[in-house]
């Protein structure tokens, strides 16, 4: 399309005519690529082209080639000029080209016959056509990013920006841990879960650090590319990072929200004041030229700070307690245990310690609360015209507490975190049609989970249970029916590294342009998920001979048997848990970009992936039984387990796209690729689906110091001697294992799409997107038993197929064995629709609209278990993420002086919103704790036997009695448990929860204190109608009078008064800009 502004095109002064269009670079960067005309439209041979960044002054000169050709590739973000020079032909210089994150200017040049030495300037289009990817990518520029107000100052919210993202965190129907994420091209992917290292959530989903939103030049979401694109099947989540220019630039900010401006929250109870909520996000950036021309710099430094009130209440065994239980053992003769009274210093003694013994006797004022200090550097060095090399830092720290499980503040559950991200990118135009990038780079990604105070020296207090490394010390967990409970959080956690290794040459002959190369990845991970390695303690009030004992509360006859020493059940997990774990991948690739016709190109390559299968520095195991060196319990490990599994070398991915300009405002687009995925490590190291099974192929009880999870109950504690000596291993021991036949898990991903160019603005273009998922990696219990009546242990292990085995000596103490495998499958099909404008009479939007549907036979891999095991696709049906309908936008509007007079105050005013509504999520109505199949698996789902929404109004109720407020979704008596040793009928995802929108706003004043310097007030209102979102209802107990309802709000869980749709606040901040 024409690039001349109207009004000379109108003036037919301008013989030259520039065609812009949009290619895929399938990189953190971009670039500029096309050919060079005459105006009959005869290819123009070996032409002088020269590029030089508006902003860095940085300048590189090529040659078209001998049929005219020219590529820039991996360019630096920013904007650009293109100068094109040929004897005998009028020189034409474009200015204004956006060279954006994975995409290429295809710029076509017309030149004009001319014998005067003269140099037309014309502008690139604010937006254009892509008239030869086949690529879905959207780009969130720097305005947008700069002025879309984020909730938390989370760049992760950007991506619900995109058209195909639900608010169930789908891109596509993939999993929702089937993305990759990177920063600057380096991977920034934890792979323990294969989330987003940066801004990851700690203590719930507030972010442990926070990258911030001022270094962010352009972020980047790619689906369905060609074959750069790799490691993962659901799509590239790519962040640019801001670089320094000839001009000193940067920012000064404060922003600061607190609970006075704050809704109040529906839930709350009608006695409760408004929960306090504080929350402050402050720094600074600033960036230029080192050596103008030459080497630049750019830092930024964030902090946030934020606390949230408790509300909660707890019981504490205060001395009115303590008094009612002694009496209890003085009236039955039983001594009060030293040990216990020893002990009992671990609780507080609340906040009324002489009061009465009721319950809600202690609160504890210390809030939730948080902090992360985060930073960035990054330098940029023009070595000459052909190389430039740049460097990248980030450096996140942070702290969390929260009260998860107890009110007790020296259990609150404490996650340090340590977030960092480096890379070096060098890049070399070794000739005109040939370059070169490489880059390396480091991510470590560390947090643990541990009680706030884990010093306590437990033996010191007489309470032997074997642990005497101080790494280990802090209070086991103690349960004391109706009390509150200590030691909440064992240690847990993980310290991980990778190791990223990136080459990709670009070569442009003819009508192709060809980029090929490769991708290696190491991993390591210290695993330090040490479940009940202090010991559990469970105390009833049924040990005692007060047990039956009338008139008399269940707290206080289980602080009895505590005083008493009386344990009803206790656990221990023995034997070293730590692991180091280790993984390695590499993949080769080869595209080409192929222009068939100047309407026609085409895209296609492969791309070859290869995941190394897990090793440990630690003992692992597997189950094959009869295999070399399997040990009594079947399990195979050391040097007799050659590989955890089989080594997956065929993984060979094919892409194919093309792109069709149909008309002049007109382009039709489609592509088809498989997509390998790189498995996370926790459904193999941290699966607890609640069976029994052993958490992880570390979790064996195998080798030289197995593995076992003992357990003793009925017994008196005693003053230094260990509980544990001498216990019984359980009857039955669960196992954990991999597939023998374990393949790599693969996406197939194809669209159909078209783009129309309604004006120089704006572009409108509807898609059908589809993908499926095949060998996607699913759990399952290959030792379930038979659906039967017994439930017991002696029950449930004759009917378990591995009982009879022949070759494994203890076959019938085996009880869930869970196998993660390569089976799941998945599909999703969808209609979308997006539009989009650009600096349109100061407006600049994006709106989306998906219809979406996606089904499978499981959705995840932890924690993930079928109701059976023996007919896991029976499954089959809405996915956990599955949304039917998603709208998504956003606006940028900078309005138009007021009138002509006081600019301080008539000039600057800026508005923005950023909008997010979809329909419910599904879930299933199971039967919690219930065993009712007899298979051990306790995943039954309930018989629907009715109307679950019969008579339900949906809104808001407020007891009467000053009880919880609640809204009714679902009636308990529509549901009833299946028949002893059946499966209930009601399908797998069949219900849907309450829909979601959220609209948040800002209003902006600018005002300018010299030139070049602008303040800036801004005011963000979060939930700006303040609707209620509420969360899926619970549906633990069919007969409990608190089914179905639901009593919060959809991130209060995770992010209360913070997260996303939470009820409406404001926040207000201010922020210099120069």
């Amino acid at each position: 399309m024409s690039l001349f502004s109207r009004h000379v095109r109108l003036a037919l002064l301008v013989p030259a005519l520039a065609i812009v269009q949009m290619a895929s670079a399938q990189t953190f960067r971009g670039g500029i690529a096309g050919t060079v005309q005459d105006s009959t439209g005869s290819l123009i041979a070996n032409v002088k082209i020269t590029l030089v960044g508006t902003d860095t002054g940085s300048s590189r000169q090529i040659t078209s080639s001998s049929s005219g050709d020219y590529s820039l590739q991996d360019l630096p973000l920013g904007l650009y000029s293109v100068t094109v020079e040929a004897p005998g032909f009028q020189s034409t210089k474009i200015d204004g080209i956006a060279v954006r994150p994975g995409q290429i200017y295809s710029l076509n040049i017309k030149l004009a016959v001319s014998s005067r030495s003269e140099v037309v300037d014309v502008s690139a289009a604010a937006v254009t056509l892509d008239t030869v990817s086949s690529t879905n990518n959207s780009v969130v520029n720097d305005k947008a990013v700069a002025n879309i107000p984020l909730n938390g100052r989370d760049f992760t919210q950007l991506v619900k920006i995109v058209p195909g993202y639900n608010g169930a965190g789908s891109l596509n129907g993939t999993r929702t841990n089937q993305n990759n994420y990177q920063i600057d091209g380096a991977d920034n992917n934890d792979i323990w879960q294969n989330g987003a290292a940066a801004n990851q959530g700690g203590v719930g989903s507030i972010a442990g650090v926070t990258l911030p939103i001022d270094a962010i030049d352009q972020f980047t979401v790619q689906s369905q590319g060609n074959a750069e694109v790799g490691r993962n099947g659901g799509g590239l989540i790519s962040l640019a990072i801001k670089s320094g220019t000839n001009h000193l630039h940067g920012s000064a900010y404060y922003f600061n929200r607190n609970e006075f401006f704050a809704a109040r929250s529906p839930f709350l109870l009608s006695t409760t004041r408004k929960t306090k909520l504080r929350n402050q996000q402050f720094g600074g950036s600033i960036g230029g030229p080192i050596i103008k021309d030459k080497l630049f710099f750019f830092t930024n430094y964030e902090r946030q700070k934020y606390l949230i009130q408790n509300t909660g209440s707890a019981t504490e065994p205060t001395t009115a307690y303590v008094n009612a239980a002694t009496a209890l053992l003085t009236a039955n003769s039983v001594a009060v245990n030293p040990l216990s009274l020893s002990v009992l210093s671990l609780w507080p003694q609340g906040n009324k310690p002489s009061g009465p013994a009721t319950a809600g006797n202690y609160f504890d004022p210390r809030p939730q609360s948080g902090y992360s200090d985060n930073a960035i550097g990054k330098i940029d060095w023009t070595i000459s015209p052909k190389q430039s090399l740049s460097a990248r830092a980030f450096i996140g720290t942070g702290r969390q507490f929260a009260a998860v499980g107890t009110n007790i503040f020296d259990y609150y559950q404490v996650a340090p975190d340590i977030t960092q991200n480096f890379t070096a990118t060098h890049n070399w135009a070794i000739t005109d049609h040939f370059s070169n990038q490489l880059l390396a780079g480091v991510g470590v990604f560390n947090q643990t989970f541990n009680d706030e105070n884990h010093s306590q020296n437990i033996p010191a207090l007489g309470l032997n249970t074997g642990v005497t490394s101080p790494s280990l010390f802090g209070a086991p967990t103690i349960n004391i029916s109706g009390l509150d409970t200590v030691g909440q959080t064992q240690p847990l956690g993980r310290k991980d590294y990778t190791g990223h290794l990136t080459d990709t040459a670009t070569y442009a002959f003819g009508k192709h342009v060809v980029r090929f190369g490769g991708e290696f990845r190491r991993n390591y991970m210290d695993l330090q998920y040490q479940r009940n390695v202090r010991g559990t303690f469970n105390f009833t009030g049924t040990a005692g001979p007060w047990a039956s004992t009338t008139g008399v509360g269940t707290d206080v006859k289980a602080l009895a048997d505590y005083l008493a020493g009386y344990v009803a059940s206790s656990s221990f997990t023995q034997g070293t848990l730590r692991r180091g774990i280790y993984n390695k991948a590499f993949d080769l690739f080869g595209q080409d970009q192929y222009q068939v016709f100047p309407t026609l190109t085409l895209n296609y390559g492969v791309r070859y992936t290869y995941n190394g299968p897990f090793t440990s520095d630690g003992v692992v195991s597997d189950f094959r039984p009869g295999a070399a060196g399997a040990d009594a319990y079947g399990l195979v490990s050391g040097s007799s387990l050659s590989s955890i599994y089989p080594q997956n070398k065929t993984n060979v991915a094919p892409r194919f796209g093309f792109s069709y300009q149909a008309a002049s405002k007109l382009v039709v687009r489609g592509t088809y690729g498989i997509y390998f995925d790189v498995p996370n490590f926790n459904g193999f190291f941290d699966n607890r689906p609640g069976n029994g099974g052993a958490a992880g192929v570390q979790a064996n009880p195998t080798g030289a110091t197995p593995v076992l999870n003992l357990s003793r109950a009925s017994y008196q504690w005693l003053t230094g001697v260990n509980p544990f000596v001498g216990a019984s291993i359980p009857a039955a021991l669960g196992l954990s294992t991999i597939s023998p036949n374990f393949r790599t898990a693969y996406v197939q991903n194809f669209n159909l799409n078209t783009q129309y160019q309604l004006s120089r603005n704006t572009i409108v273009q509807l898609s059908y997107v589809g993908s499926l998922g095949r060998r996607l990696f699913r759990l399952v219990d290959i030792n379930q038993a038979r659906p039967g009546a017994g439930t017991t242990t002696a029950a449930l292990q004759p009917r378990r197929p591995y009982y009879t085995a022949t070759n494994i000596t203890n076959a019938k103490t085996i009880a869930a064995i869970n196998q993660i495998e390569s089976e799941g499958t998945s599909n999703y099909h969808s209609f979308q629709a997006m539009v989009r404008t650009s600096n349109f009479h100061g407006l600049t939007a994006q709106g989306s609209y998906t219809l979406g549907h996606a089904l499978d036979v499981v959705s995840g891999t932890r924690g993930f278990a079928p109701q059976d095991s023996a007919n896991p696709n029976a499954e089959y049906g809405n996915a956990d993420f599955d949304v039917r309908h998603t709208f998504n936008g956003y606006i940028v509007y900078e309005a138009p002086q007021i009138g002509h007079s006081l600019p301080v105050l008539t000039k600057g005013w800026q508005g923005n919103a950023f909008v997010t509504a979809f329909t419910g999520t599904p879930f299933s109505v199971k039967l919690g704790s219930v065993d009712n199949s007899g298979t051990g698996e306790f995943q039954d789902r309930a018989n629907q036997i009715g109307d679950p929404k019969a008579g339900l109004t949906r809104q808001l109720v407020t007891p009467s009695n000053g009880g919880t407020p609640y809204v009714q979704w679902l009636t308990g008596s529509s549901f009833s448990a299946a028949t002893q040793g059946t499966f209930g009928t009601s399908r797998r995802n069949a219900y849907r929860g309450p829909a979601f929108a959220t609209v948040d706003a800002s209003l902006v004043k600018n005002t300018q204190l010299r030139a070049g310097v602008n303040f800036q007030l801004r005011a963000e209102m979060f939930n700006l109608f303040n609707r209620i979102n509420l969360a899926n209802p619970g549906t633990g107990t069919l007969s409990s009078s608190t089914f179905g309802r639901s009593t919060n709000t959809r991130n209060n869980g995770g992010a209360p008064g913070i997260g996303p749709g939470e009820p409406f606040n404001v926040q207000f901040a201010g922020k210099i800009i120069f």
